[in-house]
This record gives C-alpha cells, structure tokens and sequence, in this order.
C-alpha cells in the first residue's frame, strides 16, 4: 500500500525531531534533549512534591586518552559508554544523555538519593566491566569516570541550571578526590 504524502511528511518530521535529540555518536539523547527534559521534569515536582536525582559522568583523563589513542579509538569509548548509561538506564522516565564532549549526564525522576547511588554505582562497575585499556590513566589500567550526585525537591529559588552546577560540583570533588568514584549530596 502506498503512503499518502502527508503521512510521509509526518513520519519526516518525527524522524527529523529523533534525531535533533540524540548524540550522533554514542545514539544516546543529546545535550539539547537533556535541557528540555530537566525543565520539564523539574516543573513536574512542583505538584507532585516528588524528588528529582541528577547523575554527572566526566571519563577520568581522557584528554590523555584521546592523546595516546587517537580521536577514533576515543569515539569508541565514547559510544561503549554512551552503550553502558543506554544499559543501566532502564525506567522509561529516565534519561541518559551526551552532555559535552567526555561529560554524561542522567535524569532520574521520582529517585531518592540512595537509589541513584545505586544506579551510579552500576555504571561505575559496568565501565570497569568494559576493561577499555588507558595506559595514560594514573588512576587505573582502564577507563574509569568519576561521578556527581544530587537529589533535589522542587524549589522556587532554584533553577535546573543550579541542580546541575551542583552535580557537577559534587563530579568536580570526586575528581579531585582521586577519581574513579562517586560523591553525592541531598539538597
């Protein structure tokens, strides 16, 4: 059966609107995507009285990385774990996503502290699993990330862009905590 040209335009346009919020490289959602998604769950807890966890992901020295291997062997790793946070992030209201450049991020609606701990701590793991060999890490053999947690009710002083300065405050003192861990805070 043949498609009518307006249904060809509508399947165009919700393939062109997929596509202009996913990473092209590891196929997980985008920086953009991940901006919208934390304002509209962020605005969500303002009547549900609910908790929001944000997860910051930064690869440990993979400026080194990129250095010794090569930009495409540090795709690669980019896209296994972009394939990890695809793995580990399994409720369907949650978002993974490419935040920039080595930086990852995850949305957890509806997610206490200690469980996204958990789910942290999971990612942490399966990267070790992957064993992507780094020579120029002074923290381990492979790659390894460090890991910024936060958890957050529903605020009128605070905006989405704070929650994620605080996550990322959180990654930062992980990384100069020695790396390859997880810091986190309930704020």
């Amino acid at each position: 059966m043949k498609e009518k040209s307006g249904d060809a335009v509508g399947r165009k346009n919700r393939e062109l609107a997929e596509l202009s919020n996913k990473d092209s490289l590891t196929g997980i959602a985008n920086r953009r995507c991940f901006d919208a998604t934390l304002e509209q769950e962020y605005s969500n807890l303002k009547q549900s009285n609910g908790v929001l966890s944000i997860i910051m992901i930064d690869i440990d020295f993979f400026k080194e990385y990129n250095d010794y291997y090569g930009h495409v062997m540090g795709d690669e790793c980019l896209r296994k774990i972009g394939g990890v946070l695809k793995y580990c992030i399994r409720c369907s209201a949650d978002l993974a996503a490419r935040y920039g450049g080595e930086e990852f991020a995850c949305i957890l609606p509806d997610t206490d502290i200690n469980y996204a701990v958990k789910i942290a701590e999971r990612i942490k793991q399966y990267i070790h699993e992957l064993k992507i060999e780094h020579k120029k890490s002074s923290v381990s053999e492979y790659v390894t990330a460090s890991f910024g947690v936060a958890t957050v009710r529903y605020s009128p002083e605070r905006t989405p862009a704070e929650i994620v300065a605080i996550a990322d405050k959180l990654m930062y003192k992980a990384k100069i905590s020695g790396r390859n861990r997880i810091e986190y805070a309930e704020v």
